[in-house]
């Protein structure tokens, strides 16, 4: 046609016959008119080309986990590449959704003494969780590392205030300070622990360095995972003797209980 080889293509079309047909004074208002219908175009074209990606980066990431090794080492970049591709929206609705999850699981409304982990960047946010903890009369336990090299271990002491208590320890993690580690700690009801990725079988990877395998091997609670849902994999997790596998997993989504209650109503 002459318009496709004047460039002018069907919008410009209508807008021609537009102009030859509408009188002059009503011409300033169909202009506006036409404006406020290309926004609006351009507009939802931006939304459609943005859910494209969206769905094209989770494909991709399915895609990723069905071919990733099962190597600790492959299952570890795996699930770091899964946390970063969440918005920053995203995390933190995940990160409430999972405080009312927590709160409301019979087995946290039981525990008297709980014991969870201040987060870091490729963790769920646990800061809605702990001011709900602390808000409800709960005692709260933080983690520590103290200790040099093979000696090192961790342990956990009481918080009280998230600002006073707490200060950035040698991973860059937040921690109790060493005057809230004063004396014996209570004994933990229930322990929320983090992990890199969880199985639907209780198996935990974590960062490596072995501290929560360690502690937990002498625990006789109940343990659970906290984790963004993208971290639970349909694989089964590759686990070594030294592994300790959780009780039960709570994520944004999902509550999945692995083990028997071993709390008493208190």
């Amino acid at each position: 046609m002459i318009f496709d080889s004047l460039g002018i293509g069907e919008v410009g079309v209508v807008l021609a016959l537009a102009v030859v047909m509408i009188k002059p004074k009503e011409l300033g208002r169909v202009m506006r008119e036409f404006g406020k219908f290309k926004r609006k175009a351009l507009e939802i074209q931006s939304q459609v080309r943005a859910q494209l990606e969206t769905i094209t980066i989770e494909a991709e990431a399915i895609e990723k986990q069905m071919k990733v090794g099962m190597d600790k080492a492959s299952l570890r970049g795996w699930a770091k590449d899964r946390i970063a591709l969440l918005p920053a929206t995203d995390r933190a609705r995940a990160a409430e959704a999972l405080a009312v999850r927590v709160a409301d699981w019979q087995t946290y409304k039981n525990a008297g003494t709980v014991a969870c982990f201040a987060s870091e960047l490729t963790e769920i946010d646990t800061e809605p969780l702990l001011r709900r903890i602390l808000s409800e009369g709960k005692v709260l336990l933080l983690p520590y590392v103290h200790g040099e090299g093979k000696e090192a271990a961790m342990a956990f002491a009481p918080v009280k205030d998230l600002e006073k208590d707490l200060a950035e320890g040698r991973f860059g993690i937040r921690e109790p300070v060493p005057a809230a580690r004063t004396g014996e700690p209570p004994k933990p009801d229930l322990i929320l622990a983090p992990g890199l990725a969880f199985d639907l079988r209780g198996g935990r990877l974590g960062k490596g360095k072995g501290f929560y395998d360690r502690y937990l091997a002498g625990f006789r609670g109940f343990k659970a995972g906290l984790a963004y849902d993208v971290q639970i994999t349909e694989k089964n997790l590759p686990l070594d003797a030294h592994d300790q596998t959780m009780d039960a997993v709570v994520t944004d989504q999902r509550t999945q209980v692995f083990s028997a209650p071993r709390i008493e109503v208190v």
